[in-house]
């Protein structure tokens, strides 16, 4: 009886020995990716075929599996942008000791999403990473590609062009009423895309009687795509003071190389007649774009209701209605006004001599009120000069 039960427990530690040596011993090495295409557009979603390789390192013969549950994105702070939940796995049977290559094709789709949080983190590359998990040793390795972003047909470096502002009804200086509601706008002009960092200020009074102190009234993250214009809108300005107010934005990113516009806005009790005032567009009729202009040349345009006056106006170039008066708004170099009964005129002699021959200029038609006021304006057109 105790020579069976010696046997017996033979059998069995030779069977346990038997089931402990068909599965192999193993350790995962090192992960490489490989990502193709490696760009993606700011534009779409993005597609990318992923190459995991990695070595299983096998102790014996036997069986062996390698899993992935998931993948993760991370931009370069660390911050995850969001989960895969693909599950990628491979069962092999090592025939003998040592390495075994083993690579996972990955069709990998990166939504719109993704690319747009990198972005607006102000990061132009993002990652994606997987850990991988071999069995029966439970040992990890993680595998990591890294994607740009490019910027869909214009993908050039963000440069700020041009910053034009005025008022929600189309004035570049106001006259209101105490509490009164009045917001304004920028429009920015850009090459490339990239991320827009920027904030709206305004210095109240009394602080704009000497040095302006400009408090901060909203600040705003947006990514710019390819398109080359943008308009920025205001919150509703303060006017629960009387005086004067200056608005103005400032871009931090990107820097633009240029001094940038300023509004002006007086809260006084006389301005209740005058905050209602909006600058409609003025229609002209004649001449073209790019006409030359002959001493038979004539200008007309569409009559406007509440027109006292129209006048003329030539420039050098097209002038920033948006720039503060005074400031950066040079005057025309010459012009002609006639009473609001005429719709039509033509450039005497003694305009025409302020123009150069052979140069190109820049006019438009304003009409004024009886009181002055512009309430409505044309686009400007070029001319040349023979």
């Amino acid at each position: 009886m105790k020579d069976y039960r010696t046997q017996s427990i033979r059998v069995f530690i030779l069977l346990l020995a038997c089931l402990f040596t068909s599965v192999a011993e193993a350790q995962l090495g090192a992960i490489t990716g490989n990502n193709a295409p490696a760009q993606l557009a700011i534009t779409t979603t993005g597609h990318s075929q992923i190459s995991w390789t990695m070595v299983e390192t096998v102790a014996n013969a036997g069986p062996y599996s390698i899993s992935s549950s998931s993948g993760m994105f991370f931009a370069p702070d660390n911050t995850v942008l969001g989960t895969v939940t693909t599950t990628l796995q491979t069962n092999g049977n090592a025939q003998s000791p040592g390495p075994v290559s083993v690579v996972f094709n990955e069709s990998l789709t990166i939504p719109l999403s993704i690319i747009r949080q990198a972005q607006q983190k102000g990061f132009n590359t993002f990652a994606y990473s997987r850990q991988f998990t071999d069995f029966p040793d439970n040992n990890t390795q993680s595998g990591t590609v890294v994607f740009s972003i490019t910027g869909g047909g214009a993908g050039s470096i963000l440069s700020i062009r041009r910053v034009a502002m005025e008022f929600d009804d189309g004035r570049i200086s106001a006259l209101l009423a105490p509490n009164s509601q009045i917001q304004a706008r920028a429009q920015v002009s850009y090459y490339g895309t990239g991320l827009l960092e920027y904030r709206w200020e305004v210095a109240s009074p009394p602080s704009t009687q000497g040095q302006p102190v400009f408090v901060p009234l909203v600040s705003r993250k947006q990514y710019l795509l390819a398109g080359g214009k943008v308009v920025l809108q205001t919150p509703r300005l303060p006017t629960g003071l009387t005086g004067e107010y200056l608005l103005r934005l400032q871009i931090s990113r990107p820097t633009p190389d240029f001094n940038m516009p300023v509004l002006r806005y007086t809260i006084s009790k006389r301005g209740q007649s005058i905050s209602g005032m909006r600058i409609k567009p003025l229609q002209v009729a004649r001449p073209a774009a790019d006409a030359v202009l002959a001493v038979s040349t004539e200008f007309a345009w569409q009559p406007v209701t509440g027109a006292s006056a129209y006048q003329l106006e030539i420039y050098t170039r097209p002038v920033h209605d948006t720039d503060l008066p005074g400031a950066s708004q040079p005057p025309p170099l010459t012009g002609v006004l006639v009473p609001a009964a005429k719709t039509h005129l033509t450039v005497g002699g003694l305009s025409r001599a302020h123009l150069l021959s052979g140069s190109s200029y820049y006019w438009r038609v304003v009409a004024l009120s009886a009181t002055g006021q512009v309430i409505a304006r044309s686009d400007f057109r070029r001319i040349q000069l023979p």
